[in-house]
């Protein structure tokens, strides 16, 4: 009896040891992609930069979707998202965001629309 338990104690500790080598580390300050962008908390976070923005700026703006983004955690965890919004009725445009969350509270950090150069304009310099 005394061996059997024995066994089972060595077999979960390798059991455990190798849970815990399979565990993914974070390192603070690494960016990291954001898998679901229509997970309900980071709709949450982009619906809060553009009430915010639009708040500040006096817009009508209106959430559209959220094409992608990146999280990084630190004190607070920092959302780069970026999002598709309809301005004043009058078709969507890109914008990149920066959202932190700390202790439950957004802060908006930056709104910046996101401006394509067409190929020509390569081609010129």
């Amino acid at each position: 009896m005394e061996r059997r338990f024995g066994f089972c104690r060595v077999f979960l500790s390798l059991f455990v040891l190798c849970l815990l080598s399979a565990v993914v580390t974070i390192e603070a300050g690494e960016w990291m992609p954001i898998m679901d962008v229509e997970d309900p908390h980071v709709r949450e976070v982009a619906q809060y930069a553009v009430s915010e923005h639009g708040r500040l700026k006096h817009l009508q703006l209106k959430l559209d979707k959220v094409v992608g983004g990146q999280t990084q955690v630190d004190s607070g965890i920092t959302y780069q998202l970026v999002l598709t919004v309809e301005e004043n009725g009058a078709g969507t445009k890109d914008y990149t965001v920066v959202v932190v969350e700390e202790n439950a509270k957004f802060h908006l950090k930056s709104f910046k629309k996101v401006v394509v150069k067409s190929e020509s304009s390569h081609r010129a310099m």
